[in-house]
């Protein structure tokens, strides 16, 4: 909060009466025998985290153990999967704060009375006028980060996505039994001979003009792959796509995410990925000497998050969280002056403006 306005909150704090009161829903307000003209809630803040790993899938050739043979060298003859994180991404969602919800105290028809609240009964303002919320919508915060290489509480699973519903593991000479049944891979080894030297035969009487008899000789390049693949295997990469809901309600290091490993993926038995959260200063309460409390709003707190699986770091920033600030009021009877006006940010809870 900036000097200008705690200056002004102490000007108008001398006009205070015991008229008003905000007390929390779980609370009596003992010096009143009204009941609330309205309540409301402070905001919270909601992390959704995006997290895209790459499946690179291997598939064995049906011919590895012949691969020595044939070309000198052994070939993989297990299929095997492996998991890489390529992308973190954090967005921010407002959401009611349920340990934040208020009954609000005045005189049906006062000043006081006259609250605003977003659709989901947020705090906006008090005695603004009709319509003053329709160009003050503000973005939703987005961070995102690409890196290289390398209890489920406090979360929600929101999907998994594949890019590639169905990775093809046959092989299309297995697929359209080209290849005789006794002495395939013979046979296999045989056609890529035979294509090899057809190349060479186009591309020596072609010479300059190779050009012309390019679309042939990448049909010979496509065959001749899908033949070597029966004995070296191939590979397929997929894109996976896991949301995670976590509510930063409070500091702490090494709060579980979700799982992961390079082996399994987004499974259970693999490795936590965990966000500690610290923040960067705590504002202090500034003292209610009326010891009743008017209008209740937050005092935002900026915090360093960081993102990590083991000693991995795969996100790292500052970002501004409304429930780990404090809270603070106005003087109980600050509306009693029917000209004044108040607005707060409906995504911090943060005091914005006083105006008449």
């Amino acid at each position: 909060m900036n000097k200008i306005l705690l200056t002004t909150l102490a000007l108008y704090a001398s006009v205070a009466t015991a008229q008003n009161a905000v007390v929390s829903v779980k609370e009596k307000d003992t010096n009143s025998k009204d009941e609330a003209v309205a309540s409301y809630y402070l905001p919270k803040s909601v992390f959704e985290i995006e997290v895209e790993a790459t499946n690179k899938k291997f598939k064995a050739g049906p011919y590895a153990s012949d691969a020595k043979r044939f070309f000198g060298t052994y070939a993989e003859n297990q299929d095997h999967n492996s998991w890489e994180i390529k992308n973190i991404r954090i967005k921010k969602r407002t959401e009611p704060d349920p340990s934040h919800h208020y009954k609000v105290y005045a005189p049906y028809g006062s000043t006081a009375s006259l609250i605003s609240l977003t659709d989901n009964e947020i705090l906006r303002g008090v005695n603004l006028a009709l319509g003053f919320d329709k160009q003050s919508n503000k973005k939703e915060e987005e961070n995102t980060i690409n890196i290289q290489g390398k209890k489920k509480k406090h979360h929600k699973n929101k999907g998994h996505q594949i890019d590639n519903s169905e990775f093809k593991t046959n092989f299309k000479y297995k697929e359209n039994d080209s290849i005789p049944e006794k002495g395939n891979a013979q046979f296999a080894y045989d056609l890529i001979n035979n294509l090899r030297m057809t190349k060479a035969d186009l591309l020596q009487q072609n010479g300059d003009d190779v050009k012309d008899v390019n679309a042939f000789i990448e049909n010979i390049d496509k065959e001749e792959k899908e033949l070597y693949d029966l004995f070296y295997g191939k590979y397929c990469m997929e894109n996976a796509h896991m949301t995670f809901t976590f509510s930063p309600d409070r500091e702490g290091a090494n709060q579980e995410i979700c799982k992961f490993s390079a082996r399994n993926g987004f499974e259970e038995v693999s490795e936590s990925i965990s966000i500690s959260i610290k923040k960067k200063n705590t504002s202090s309460k500034v003292s209610n000497s009326t010891g009743k409390s008017g209008y209740i709003y937050r005092i935002p707190a900026m915090a360093e998050i960081e993102i990590k699986q083991g000693k991995n770091t795969l996100w790292k920033g500052t970002m501004e969280i409304p429930q780990l600030g404090n809270t603070e009021s106005l003087p109980a009877g600050f509306f009693d002056k029917n000209d004044l006006k108040a607005l707060f940010d409906k995504e911090t809870g943060a005091l914005l403006q006083i105006s008449k």
